[in-house]
Order: structure tokens, then C-alpha cells, then sequence
């Protein structure tokens, strides 16, 4: 069994790092126009802010979740890096960004995964890993869960609502 976790809104705190603006993390088709201008300029604040992804929180209880799924199987990061579009330095800084949540993963969670075990992209989830039914994504957006059952893999919606012990009692489902 494979467990492949989300960084930002399962590992890490990404809404933490600019609370007013946490659903700029989500789709733009979700915001109204005026929401979509203040996304546009929290990119742009999050490129000034060169310590953004080293000094993002974990989320309580994500070490938890971690330690449960490599107990039942692998486990990886998947993150998917925000699109050039968003910033002034385009691809550039999305290359920082990939090394910044490397750097993160094994700064804080060395213990659980190399090098090897770190995917950071910036295309489809599921269609770069091609999931099987032994493959679990655990991720914060709906549709990276969609696409990644629809691929053949098996998701868990990360949401506030769930506890690390429920997400954790899932890990555990899974067979």
C-alpha cells in the first residue's frame, strides 16, 4: 500500500501563513470578482515573503497521520506547486517553491521521508502517478480526490472537520 499526503492544507498550515485569505487556496471559478483581485495581490504578498513556505506550521496532528499510513505502508508527499501565472517571476519562483517545500519536508519530517519519497509537481496529481486501488491520496481539494479515484486510486478529503484520529482511522480501512 502507498500513501501519497498533500503538503499545504494537510501538512502544513497553509491558511495560517495569511488568515484573511484562506480561500485563496482554493479555485478561482469559487470566488467573486472581488475575491479573485485579492487573490491575485495574496500571490503576489507570498512572493515578497521569501520565509512563506519555510515557516509554515504543521497542522496538529498531521505527524500522527504520517506515522499511522507508514505503519500500513510507503508514504510520500505529493504537493502540487502553484501556477507561474500567479507570480512576477513566473516558473522562477515556482522552482524556489518546490525546493522550499522539499527543504520543509525534510527539516521537519526527515524521520518519514527522503528524497526519494517527495513529489513536488506542478501538473495533475494523478495522472503523473497513475494510482492503482493500493494507492491512497490524502488531500485537502475535492478534485484532485476525484481525479485520483477516477484514476483508479482510493482519496481522503482532508477537511477541518475531520480529526487526525478519524483521518487516521481511514489509514487504517484501507487494505
Amino acid at each position: 500500500m502507498r500513501f501519497f499526503f498533500d503538503m499545504d492544507g494537510v501538512i502544513t498550515d497553509f491558511d495560517s501563513m495569511h488568515p484573511d485569505s484562506a480561500r485563496f487556496n482554493h479555485p478561482s471559478n469559487e470566488l467573486s470578482e472581488s475575491e479573485r483581485a485579492a487573490k491575485t495581490q495574496f500571490w503576489k504578498d507570498i512572493e515578497k515573503n521569501k520565509n512563506f513556505w519555510h515557516d509554515m506550521p504543521m497542522i496538529a496532528g498531521a505527524e500522527d497521520m504520517i506515522s499511522a499510513a507508514c505503519q500500513r505502508g510507503e508514504v510520500f508527499i505529493l504537493s502540487k506547486t502553484p501556477g507561474a501565472k500567479h507570480f512576477e517571476s513566473g516558473q522562477k519562483y515556482v522552482d524556489f517553491v518546490a525546493s522550499e517545500k522539499r527543504k520543509w519536508v525534510l527539516k521537519n519530517l526527515r524521520q518519514y521521508f527522503d528524497e526519494n519519497h517527495i513529489i513536488i509537481c506542478d501538473s495533475d496529481k494523478a495522472a503523473l502517478i497513475h494510482p492503482t486501488q493500493n494507492d491512497v491520496l490524502v488531500d485537502d481539494r475535492t478534485e484532485n480526490i476525484n481525479g485520483w479515484n477516477k484514476s483508479g486510486g482510493r482519496g481522503i478529503l482532508f477537511t477541518e472537520s475531520l480529526s487526525a484520529k478519524q483521518i487516521i482511522q481511514q489509514i487504517s480501512d484501507h487494505k
